[in-house]
């Protein structure tokens, strides 16, 4: 015992595990190759189930058999929905028909990569689902465990809140609600975590206070309670840590806590270095460290002003991790957590173990809920997001040092610098001297964006937009996949804080549909929209945002090109024609062959890169239009395995006989095509 604590108090012994681990994380990720072992033409599958989540009509499992992969399959009737609710269960073992799903990696630049999110995961294929058959295998204890208390939780109304404090899972919280969740920046208080085991543990230390081996007896539930929750790792650090630093005061090892904080770090990697990507490790880690560095800092005589400083000083850790995945951060997060923390903490999360064991609770507990969702509303809506942008490993590494430095020297020199480094990253725009045309891939849409240097000027030509049907209410989906959260993103990402004019080339919603979201979210200065009756979205539109008729650019020369009013929606499209350092670009909309031919008749145009209309339909892109204006790209926006089949073998191969290069975004996902110097260059989010 006298080596090994001689051995855990020596600093060379943390140097040389931290270059043991540097070395192990480099080889297990960045040599090592992996892949999935199933062959690209498997159709059938048996495998068991790890989890799985009905939502409407769909159901995503996660399964395991030689290898953990997704699958998905979609429900016929609500007859079906019933069956499957009854029969599905954790462990279950399935016999499945269906056909591997090729994973797309993101298509939008800065946004979500669902691809890396289950590589990082170590799944590597999707199944998509065409038939299910039900073993009779025996389940597991700690699956049948499992299944009760999901069933416990869907006696008790399938409360989505229990869900979230009890297991860490938020997925059937309603949408809105969570990205209000996620906009204060309390989304922690959501995941298990070390405030759970605080109270858990304590709870348990006081109950078991006349047992001598109550700590074995603490830990073996704990260790259960982890396996019943899916093992979310920022449980699994607070567990390690816990137990850790009981080893070092019953064996006086008088290891700091920092030191025992990186080892579980690097237990943890060492067990699966994959971790290293995981947000929540990052932030479990980041978070518990930054409060056992700043301990002097914090302690305060005065309670209140001491829980002012951990939420300060856990906003200012976590503000790279939040900048990094989302662009942007809410001031408020400090406060919100002053007022939060102890609400859950105190409160909510012991009455959710409460009402899991006495269902009379339930109304007080919903009370509380009703409390904690006005309270969270209330402050969404003074919230203040602070756009930076995407930002680099070296901006989050300058941050850090100055942060540091000055929390343990209190010099006002680096509180100086500190601020001048966030400065310098909330205005890193102004370093930019190009000018960016994006063709975003908003799927069976279109959506184009300009931006001129320093951003000094941004226009967006459509939004993109999805065609809604009506659904049976057992179809309806309480999360379904936006893209219009992806675009506004993207625009973070790209520090865009406002637009200038907004362009709706027509009203069909695969233009203007994600107007209405944007407009929450980001100030537009105007819009124009085209000529011709106006439809409902576009009267709600003009509302919000100032209309006008004619715009004056100060960075690009800009033309709004006019034949006359036609009967027909898409004939109408406003057509673009912009000069940008000596190169046109001309944007169609969805103007027809008729359109095209007056534009001829009236304008003289040279065209380099012509955004075709109506997605590369057969309507559009004639070849005496084509032969005319003499494009050298043509840029095709169009949904994969759209059901209009666009573009059209017609378009395509107009434009090959006229030999105009093609840009699809169907297989280059968003274009940009950046000028600088009168120079271009084209880049693909895909190649």
């Amino acid at each position: 015992m006298k080596k090994l604590k001689i051995i855990l108090q020596s600093n060379l012994f943390y140097l040389f595990l931290f270059i043991l681990l540097v070395l192990f994380l480099f080889l297990e990720l960045k040599v090592k190759k992996y892949s999935s072992l199933f062959y690209d033409d498997t159709n059938q599958i048996i495998a068991k189930i790890q989890s799985f989540k009905i939502d409407g009509d769909k159901v995503t499992f996660y399964l395991s058999e030689r290898e953990t992969f997704t699958a998905t399959y979609y429900i016929s009737s609500e007859k079906e929905k019933k069956d499957l609710e009854s029969k599905l269960e954790i462990g279950r073992i399935l016999h499945l028909d269906g056909k591997k799903q090729e994973i797309f990696p993101n298509t939008i630049p800065n946004t979500f990569n669902y691809k890396k999110y289950l590589e990082h995961k170590q799944i590597y294929f999707s199944f998509l689902i065409s038939k299910i058959e039900f073993t009779n295998n025996k389940i597991d204890f700690f699956s049948r465990f499992k299944n009760k208390v999901r069933n416990r939780i869907k006696k008790l109304g399938s409360n989505p809140y229990l869900e979230a404090f009890l297991l860490g899972d938020k997925s059937l919280m309603d949408k809105e609600l969570s990205d209000i969740i996620q906009n204060n920046g309390v989304s922690h208080l959501f995941a298990l975590s070390g405030m759970h085991l605080s109270f858990i543990y304590e709870f348990l230390n006081k109950v078991l206070k006349k047992i001598k081996k109550r700590k074995i007896i603490i830990y073996l539930f704990l260790l259960f309670y982890l396996i019943l929750a899916s093992f979310p790792v920022s449980f699994i650090r607070a567990i390690l840590f816990s137990f850790l630093l009981d080893c070092n005061h019953k064996f006086s090892f008088n290891i700091s806590k920092i030191k025992i904080l990186f080892l579980v770090a690097s237990l943890l990697l060492f067990f699966n270095p994959f971790y290293i990507y995981d947000i929540g490790f990052i932030y479990t880690f980041l978070i518990t460290f930054s409060l056992l560095f700043s301990n002097d800092f914090i302690n305060r005589k005065n309670k209140l002003f001491q829980i002012f400083l951990v939420s300060l000083i856990t906003f200012l850790f976590g503000a790279p991790i939040t900048i990094y995945s989302n662009y942007e951060i809410n001031l408020m997060t400090i406060f919100n957590n002053v007022i939060l923390v102890p609400f859950v903490s105190i409160l909510i999360f012991p009455f959710s173990i409460l009402t899991f064991f006495l269902s009379c609770l339930i109304p007080v507990f919903q009370f509380f809920i009703k409390i904690l969702e006005m309270i969270s509303q209330f402050l969404n809506t003074i919230a203040v997001p602070i756009i930076f942008g995407k930002i680099s490993y070296v901006d989050c590494f300058i941050y850090y040092l100055f942060l540091m430095l000055f929390i343990k020297l209190r010099s006002k020199v680096f509180i100086c610098f500190f601020f001048i480094q966030l400065f310098y990253v909330y205005h890193k725009d102004l370093f930019n001297t190009y000018t960016s045309v994006y063709f975003i891939d908003v799927g069976q849409g279109d959506a184009s964006l300009l931006v001129a240097p320093r951003n000094k000027e941004v226009i967006l030509i459509d939004t993109g937009g999805k065609i809604e049907y009506e659904k049976e209410s057992w179809k309806s989906r309480n999360r379904e996949y936006n893209l219009a959260e992806s675009l506004l993103l993207f625009l973070k990402s790209k520090r865009i804080r406002h637009i200038d004019l907004l362009i709706l080339t027509h009203g069909d919603l695969d233009h203007l549909g994600y107007a209405s979201y944007l407009l929450n979210h980001l100030h537009f200065n105007s819009v124009m929209i085209n000529q011709g009756e106006i439809n409902s979205y576009e009267k709600e539109i003009i509302n919000r945002i100032p209309r006008v008729t004619n715009y004056h650019s100060f960075y690009f020369q800009y033309q709004n090109l006019i034949t006359k009013e036609y009967r027909e929606e898409n004939a109408n499209s406003l057509i673009s024609y912009f000069t940008i350092d000596s190169y046109k670009f001309l944007f169609m909309g969805d103007a027809t062959k008729e359109v095209e031919k007056n534009l001829m008749q009236k304008y003289d145009l040279s065209v380099d890169f012509i955004k075709v209309g109506h997605h590369g339909s057969k309507t559009s892109s004639d070849a005496n239009f084509l032969a005319h204006i003499k494009p050298r790209y043509a840029i095709i926006s169009a949904g994969r395995n759209n059901r209009y089949h666009h573009p059209s073998t017609q378009t395509l191969k107009t434009l090959q006989d006229l030999q105009i290069d093609t840009l699809n975004t169907q297989n280059l996902g968003t274009i940009e095509i950046q000028i600088h110097k009168g120079t271009f260059h084209i880049f693909s989010c895909l190649t």
